[in-house]
Formats: C-alpha cells, structure tokens, sequence
C-alpha cells in the first residue's frame, strides 16, 4: 500500500486555490443548459450506517481498510475515529480487487483525504468531520471500456502519531454481513484479522441520488506506469466511447506538480494560481484525424478542480452540455501543463480490442505552436464519466459506398440488434475471413466471405448458442493484410 505524508502547507493552498478557480475559469461558448453539478445534494437517507465501540489504536503507518458493496457510488462519508493534538490521520479510497481481496499496490487513489488532529481537537475535540468527495465516486463502466475500473471501493484509514498520542478507529465485532469484514493494516502492508466474528469499520456512505446511480465510466485507461519527461506543455489523446453519453466530467492522474519554494522578484509567473494550472479542452476528431498546429474551437474547456499527487485530478464543472457520440473520435487537449506531469501508460502491442478500438494516439509538443510530436508507445490515463444514454435507432436504408474511396470498411445492421447481424463490406482485397470477439477479446465464433457481399451472423456462437447481451466486435481481415472493425451492440 503507498502511503504518503502532505506538508502541512497543502491544505490551506488547495482551499485557497479552489476560492479563486471560480474566477478564472473558462467563459462559455456557446449557449445551452450545463449538465448537474459535481457537488452532490445533501444526503437525505444515508445507503448504511454500522455503530462500533471497540476501539483500535493505529501507531505509525497502521491503520483499518473497510471494502464498500460493488457497485456502489460514493458520495460522502463518515466514520468513527479520534485524532490526537498533534497527530494525523489520511484517509484513502482505492480500487479493491475481489482476485486478490487486497487493492492494487500501484493502483491510483480514487480520493484522498488528510486531517490535522490540532485542528479537530478545538473545533470537534477530535473526532473526523463528515466527508465529502467533489465529484462523487463513480465505479460502474459501460461494456467496452478500455480498462474499466475495479467494481470495489476501499476506505483506508491510517494514523500518524504525534507525541506519543496515537489515532484511534472505531469498529463493531460482529457487523452486518452484506459488508465484506475489515482488516487492520500493518505498517509493512500486510493484512490480518480484526477481533470478532465479522468485525466492521465504525462508518456511514452516502451513495448520492438517483442521477449519479445512473452515472457510469464510459472509456478509462486505468494502468499508470510512465511519467513523461520532460513535460510537454501541451498534449494530445485521441479516444472513442463504446456508447452515446452525456459527458459529466473527465479525470487524469497528476504525477507531480512544480511550485518554486523561491518566488522571484517581478517573476509574473505564479505557479499555484488559477490562470498557472493546466486547462482540459475536448476537440471533435472526426474532421482531425491528426493534429494541427492551430488547433480548432474545444466543444468545451474547463481548468482542474482537484490537484492531489498520485490521485485522479477532476475538472470543473462544465459550462455546458456535451453529447459524446458512439465510435465518434475526440481528442482530450490540455494545455498549460509545462509544470504538471500526468501519468501515461505503455502501449506493449498485446492489448485487448476494446483497449484498440476506444484508445487512439498521444502526442506532445513543447510549445503552443510547434509541431506535435506522437510517443508512439504511451497514450495518456485518463477516465471519463457521464450518463450513457440509448444509441439512435440505425438508419432503415444504408448509403451508398463511397464510389472513391478504396479503403477496406464494413458496416453491420442492424446495430443494437436483437440476434440476426447482417456485415457488408467494400475495399476488400480477395476472399475476406472474419471474427467476433467478445469485450475481452475472446472469439465467439468465426466466418468467411468474398471480396464483395455480405456475411450474416445469426448472433450465436461456435456452438450455436445465442450470446448475451453485450458488445461485440467484427474484426476482418482481407487477403492482402487490410483489417476493419466494427462495434456490433447485441440486445435480448
């Protein structure tokens, strides 16, 4: 488990900063209703409560994780815990794996919260005050993510001692069972047993309302393990969603940020204010399918609301509403980020279809002029999370193929489809051999066709069973090496 210690500086900057964000933040262009706030309402029922009076003292780096149900959206928290004068406690949510019952060691806080016991003990003698997490916590994704995120959710509470005062969380022996049982968290990461037969972190969540139960992650990349260096000041990430959504608000993992520890006389550039922090801007791709020194009006921008290290850093609320079309290509741009480094991933050429077919290119550039430069073998992390909504009804009537165009290119009806898939194709060179693949990659079944017609999938697999509902994907490929891909939606 990564565990990190904040400057006490940190906290006060952030409040300060995100006074000022308001005022900086980019006007809007364009008219129209902007989508619901970050900031949930106040929780009127609470999704569970669990009382606890046993008591476990947390030395340095100990602490207790608590795993959420799956699924399970998280707006607010609260749990029973006393911080000494002098001492500290972090409070961490992470991704929890059901594989290993443990989070991910290398995996990206979701949130991260630091509390001051000298603070505490003069205004609530001690005692964590309820928090609230700006966006709200989302882990559902839709099929065909990238790389979805985990479906758990992980509090972890950890005490740092001050003056031979240690931190003290709070648990019940025999909790209810549909919550997974805590563990105490040794300071060399290992795990073991609370007392009880089904001992359950003191605490209470808050799941949100019923617009963030519908909120889903629609294209992630979730695996950072590249730092770019040196920083470029402006970056590029094409990407698709695998469904029609309403975009709600789009995260990035910040590796690290610069602030001088010297200001300079006269130097005009301040580091920690609004207009020094980096700005997200979504481009359409559809007319750039590569980029161009000048780049073209954003749908829309917003500067960071959130800048914690190591953690998932969150945009503004959006000025407006943004509609991102299913198979649509867009591009993530930010600019101002010469004293930010975002976590990128590696690209090892064995990734799944869905990870292909929704993750395009990265490019950087030095300047907000230069020329773009592609890394052929990172793409950016990044998360997206919206409000899917229904895909249009297909057209009764395909068009025409384009006479000019030579390129090898399939189009499947109807889609969503019910069972019977019906794939024509033109541009192809000889006899044409297919797949279906589901969202992990794996082949449903197979099939072959001519240079020119159409082959029917009767939405079965080798076997001749009907296949769930989900996505799929065609992949073809021609006698002379083209491949297409088409994203097939089947419905029962």
């Amino acid at each position: 488990m990564m565990r990190s210690s904040r400057s006490r500086w940190v906290p006060a900057a952030a409040v300060t900063l995100l006074l000022c964000l308001a005022a900086a933040a980019p006007q809007s262009r364009d008219a129209g209703p902007a989508p619901p706030p970050q900031l949930q309402p106040p929780c009127v029922d609470l999704t569970y409560a669990v009382a606890g009076d046993d008591s476990l003292f947390l030395p340095l780096n100990v602490g207790v994780e608590q795993v959420l149900p799956a699924g399970m959206s998280v707006a607010a928290c609260s749990l029973r815990a006393i911080v000494p004068i002098y001492a500290f406690m972090t409070l961490t949510l992470r991704e929890w794996d059901p594989t290993t019952l443990a989070p991910d060691p290398n995996a990206i806080a979701l949130r991260q919260t630091f509390f001051n016991g000298s603070n505490l003990w003069w205004s609530e003698y001690g005692k964590l005050p309820r928090t609230v997490f700006v966006p709200p916590i989302v882990v559902n994704s839709i099929p065909g993510v990238a790389e979805p995120p985990k479906p758990h959710v992980a509090l972890q509470l950890v005490g740092q001692p001050g003056y031979g005062a240690q931190p003290r969380a709070f648990f019940t022996q025999d909790g209810p069972s549909s919550l997974p049982a805590a563990v105490k968290l040794n300071a060399d990461s290992t795990r073991e047993p609370l007392p009880g037969p089904h001992p359950v972190i003191a605490h209470a969540v808050c799941a949100g309302d019923s617009d963030l139960a519908a909120l889903r992650v629609v294209q992630s990349v979730s695996r950072a393990d590249v730092k770019p260096f040196p920083a470029p000041k402006e970056f590029l990430q094409r990407f698709r969603v695998p469904q029609q959504t309403e975009l709600r608000w789009i995260q990035l993992v910040l590796a690290e940020f610069f602030v001088p520890y010297f200001q300079q006389a006269g130097d005009e550039t301040q580091m920690m204010s609004p207009v020094g922090l980096p700005v997200l801007a979504l481009i359409d791709g559809d007319d750039m399918p590569t980029p161009v020194p000048d780049m073209p009006s954003p749908l829309l921008e917003s500067r960071f609301a959130t800048f914690a290290n190591m953690s998932w850093n969150t945009t503004q609320d959006f000025d407006r509403t943004v509609t991102l079309e299913a198979g649509h290509d867009y591009w993530i741009w930010v600019r101002n980020s010469a004293a930010a480094t975002f976590m990128n991933r590696r690209v090892h050429g064995d990734e799944t279809l869905p990870f292909t077919y929704g993750i395009g290119p990265y490019f950087g550039r030095t300047d907000s002029t230069g020329s773009w430069i592609r890394a052929a073998d990172q793409v950016l992390v990044f998360r997206i999370v919206g409000k899917p909504t229904p895909p249009p009804t297909p057209p009764a009537v395909l068009p025409s193929p384009d006479p000019v165009a030579s390129a090898f290119a399939l189009n499947a009806t109807p889609n969503p489809a019910q069972g019977i898939v019906r794939v024509a194709w033109s541009g192809a060179v000889g006899p044409v051999r297919f797949e279906v693949l589901d969202t992990r990659g794996r082949r449903v079944t197979e099939g072959s066709g001519g240079a020119a017609g159409a082959w029917t999938w009767p939405g079965t697999d080798r076997d001749g069973r009907a296949v769930a509902s989900g996505i799929y994907f065609v992949r073809a490929r021609d006698s002379a090496g083209q491949q297409s891909n088409q994203r097939v939606m089947i419905v029962r």
